[in-house]
């Protein structure tokens, strides 16, 4: 996305708010997952033709969630190993860098909690 933003873990329990519409992060991904479905994998497959990638497609196989059968060479060895290539979409959220910011100053103000053990050593200088 560029340098202005920074990605930050997202739990399933988090919201995301799009104005006037909330949802956890959970039933968001949920949502994506189930929406690659065949017409979905048909575009996919129309636009990489399109790019000069033709993929046989395979009667069992799906991009999302089975794989497509393929065979890999990769380097240094020495022959080709049959496996499935498959699409894993994931779901990131960026802060804007200003946010940050802002957040940091507002932290460098904050004094850090005391520790536990303070009590204990009090208790055992008396």
């Amino acid at each position: 996305m560029g340098d202005r933003f920074k990605p930050i873990e997202c739990n399933n329990g988090d919201v995301l708010d799009f104005g006037d519409n909330t949802y956890k992060i959970g039933k968001f991904k949920q949502a994506i997952d189930t929406s690659f479905n065949p017409t979905i994998e048909y575009k996919l497959n129309q636009e990489l033709s399109s790019k000069g990638i033709h993929i046989k497609e395979s009667p069992n196989g799906n991009w999302f969630h089975k794989g497509i059968d393929c065979e890999i060479l990769t380097l240094g060895s020495q022959s080709w190993k049959k496996g499935k290539v498959k699409i894993k979409i994931s779901v990131e959220f960026y802060i804007e860098e200003e946010d940050i910011e802002i957040t940091n100053s507002k932290n460098s103000e904050i004094t850090e909690p005391e520790s536990p053990l303070d009590d204990l050593r009090r208790m055992i200088h008396e």
